[in-house]
């Protein structure tokens, strides 16, 4: 009697957990298809329902994510919708090599899938989006404080003069100059990670903060320079930049973040900094070589 009363108590506990889970969780994946170009996926949330329930299945609820687009349009406008499905993010558009113009409807995200657009030079949002706001080329958040994303049919990344900070929609990318804007304060958290064509990095204007792992594995780069006003140098910023000779800190009091598994500043960079300086202490403390910076 107690064991069959043990396992109608471990058959309801599981059921219970089974009926808390969130919906997310039991989503049905829709196996990976292709129109006009465009490979998409998705989750079928009210689909699970009604094989559940027995009822109609209501399409226009199933959201539509596009993994990447291998069509040879140069100019494009993503779909909103596929088959009465709701298009909501677009991954990737590498595979878009002849695009060179992207209209990016209300209600689709898209953020890193333009870097990833080798020929991509320009984009435009509808006036109803709710999202993003378009100024020379940049995807910016509405209110254009906020850089969310860059064309990569471009070189130099050109940071537009009301944008505060750049989100992180940047890893991956071949840009190989960075040109910030006069109003540039925060460079956010892994936004240039494993980027594979910058070389050499200039932060200076009202540039403050450089987030955790923001350059971090950036292979190529050889020489970072970061002007007075930078405050805070994150966790692991320059990480895994195996080529990095010198960096130049004119801030004194720069905190630099230290971690204990990855090094913020690699091993064999030479330090640049004032005397008494956190660079000095950093330099010091992880015995890296440091030379003084000399007032002109």
């Amino acid at each position: 009697m107690k064991q069959k009363i043990r396992t109608i108590c471990i058959i309801l506990v599981v059921m219970l957990a089974a009926a808390c889970l969130p919906l997310e969780s039991r989503a049905m994946l829709i196996d990976t298809r292709e129109w006009n170009g465009f490979v998409y996926t998705g989750y079928e949330d009210e689909e699970y329902e009604a094989e559940m329930e027995g009822r109609p299945v209501d399409k226009s609820a199933i959201r539509l994510e596009i993994i990447y687009y291998e069509g040879k349009e140069r100019e494009l406008t993503i779909p909103t919708e596929i088959d009465g499905m709701k298009v909501t993010a677009v991954w990737s558009l590498s595979r878009a090599k002849n695009l060179r113009t992207l209209h990016i409807p209300d209600g689709v995200e898209v953020h890193k899938a333009l870097a990833d657009a080798p020929k991509l030079k320009k984009i435009t949002v509808s006036k109803s989006n709710k999202r993003y706001s378009v100024k020379n080329n940049a995807l910016l958040n509405k209110k254009g404080t906020v850089l969310m994303g860059y064309p990569g049919g471009y070189s130099t990344l050109k940071v537009p003069n009301g944008v505060t900070k750049i989100a992180g929609e940047f890893y991956l990318t071949r840009f190989k100059k960075i040109k910030v804007g006069k109003n540039l304060k925060i460079i956010g958290y892994h936004a240039f990670s494993e980027n594979k064509g910058l070389e050499t990095l200039v932060l200076d204007k009202k540039v403050q903060y450089i987030g955790d792992g923001a350059f971090g594995h950036c292979r190529k780069l050889r020489k970072v320079v970061l002007g007075k006003r930078v405050k805070r140098i994150g966790y692991a910023a320059f990480y895994g930049c195996d080529k990095l000779k010198s960096i130049y800190i004119y801030n004194k009091n720069c905190k630099i973040c230290i971690s204990k598994d990855e090094q913020t500043i690699p091993s064999r960079v030479t330090v640049y900094g004032w005397k008494d300086s956190t660079a000095q202490k950093y330099a010091e403390k992880f015995h890296l070589k440091f030379v003084e910076l000399k007032k002109k």
